[in-house]
């Protein structure tokens, strides 16, 4: 008797888009620096610093619609940093954790609240700085011995983007597409 065996499944992916709050100056060159130099030393992808608010589905025209609204209702936010944290989660391989934040909470369901079809996305601010598969025992060296500016972190820009969900490898971040972006405050 022959048995046929039915291939495994791929995982799908599919698009949604992204809101960061990006770094002001002088911060954001040093996070940049920092970005940079991990991912020359650990041979892993290089992305810009952003803390990310809300991720849902939507279209171009509502993200850009969404992402203006809420921009210019909020002239800068300020995170406060915890401590380097690191989880086997691609995207969560080595982090800055922030505390909880008012502004960012506020943020994030005023985007929720605009989205047609929100989902029930949890904030938990945090700025990654690799994304890289990596031993966790290797991970928690580099975050007993690595430096990260001492806060608060000021930014200062929104943008979104539209990603692969979910998100596991280097090459869906180089397919990331800015969709919109513009100074926080600004009409």
């Amino acid at each position: 008797m022959t048995m046929q065996v039915e291939p495994q499944s791929q995982l799908s992916c599919y698009a949604e888009h992204s809101f960061w709050l990006l770094p002001a100056e002088p911060l954001k060159g040093q996070l940049r620096s920092i970005v940079q130099q991990l991912a020359k030393n650990y041979d892993a992808i290089d992305f810009d610093p952003h803390v990310t608010i809300y991720c849902g589905p939507s279209d171009d025209d509502r993200t850009h619609t969404i992402a203006h609204g809420v921009a210019s209702l909020y002239p800068l936010v300020e995170l406060i940093p915890v401590k380097l944290e690191h989880t086997s989660e691609y995207t969560k391989t080595l982090f800055i954790q922030f505390q909880e934040s008012d502004v960012a909470r506020r943020m994030s369901d005023a985007i929720k609240d605009r989205h047609a079809r929100p989902v029930n996305y949890v904030l938990s601010p945090h700025l990654s700085v690799l994304y890289k598969t990596m031993p966790l025992a290797m991970l928690a060296g580099i975050c007993q011995t690595f430096d990260v500016p001492k806060g608060p972190y000021v930014f200062d820009r929104l943008r979104a983007i539209e990603t692969e969900i979910p998100l596991t490898g280097p090459d869906q971040i180089k397919r990331w597409r800015t969709v919109f972006e513009c100074a926080l405050g600004q009409p």
